[in-house]
């Protein structure tokens, strides 16, 4: 198993990724995650999967989710923070997981039959980098391994659809209070979301702090996502949505993809 050094991402990360990784699970995990886990379990069964590598598993959803289900999972991500959340929740629930520290680019682990990159994970990275991926991802899957992954279907994301992912959010954690906004905008030519962050947390009835952040995903169209796979070595197997309904090429908006190792 090779250790790889961790690399920046040039579209910058999400502000509870890189700086407030306590807050981590309050941003992304919701009440429709367990859902869509289910549909992910659904493909995995589908193709007779049995053991996977979660290269970009942050705290641990999926990981432990498919856990559960008899599955033999291995983490990995490239923030350590995050590791040792999944970690620690593993020695609490005395669940024996393995959690490696590595790059979604260059990580060797072993071979796998499953290969997965859940939540807009490789909109993270650069077309280049995700080739670079994709090269990567290859290496670890056994002959025929699937991979799955998902991302925003660029062909879906009309002006109306990217003002509605304006959002403002309140939750406590912990002592804390949290609230969030977000709004986006796209640049359809480059295929780039850039989002633009507000946090505000106050502790107890402490002065609250404030922290601002902007980050981007490369996001892409479907016929893209099969060329790429295709020049990389991967056959594209079908789209999804990210509840597992029929893709329509201009307006589902998520693409969950499933291809094979050629």
């Amino acid at each position: 198993m090779q250790k790889n050094k961790r690399t920046k991402s040039n579209l910058g990360l999400p502000l509870e990724y890189q700086k407030l990784p306590q807050y981590f699970d309050a941003g992304n995990i919701s009440d429709d995650t367990v859902a869509k886990n289910a549909v992910i379990e659904k493909l995995l069964g589908t193709y007779q999967v049995h053991t996977i590598l979660d290269l970009t598993c942050g705290t641990g959803s999926q990981v432990f989710f498919l856990n559960e289900r008899g599955y033999k999972v291995t983490g990995a991500d490239f923030s350590p923070d995050l590791l040792n959340i999944a970690r620690e929740r593993a020695l609490r629930e005395k669940i024996d997981l393995s959690f490696i520290d590595g790059d979604m680019r260059t990580l060797k682990v072993g071979q796998f039959d499953a290969v997965i990159t859940i939540f807009n994970a490789i909109g993270h990275v650069t077309k280049s980098d995700f080739e670079k991926t994709l090269c990567n991802i290859h290496e670890n899957l056994n002959d025929g391994g699937i991979y799955i992954f998902d991302i925003f279907n660029v062909n879906a994301m009309t002006d109306t659809v990217v003002a509605d992912f304006a959002y403002q959010v309140h939750k406590k954690v912990g002592e804390s209070q949290l609230l969030s906004t977000q709004c986006s905008t796209i640049d359809r030519e480059r295929g780039i979301l850039t989002s633009y962050d507000v946090l505000l947390i106050q502790k107890n009835a402490e002065k609250p702090e404030r922290f601002y952040n902007t980050f981007s995903l490369q996001i892409y169209s479907a016929t893209e996502l099969r060329t790429m796979l295709a020049k990389n070595g991967f056959e594209t197997l079908d789209h999804y949505g990210m509840q597992g309904e029929t893709f329509i090429q201009d307006t589902t908006q998520s693409i969950l993809t499933v291809a094979r190792k050629q």
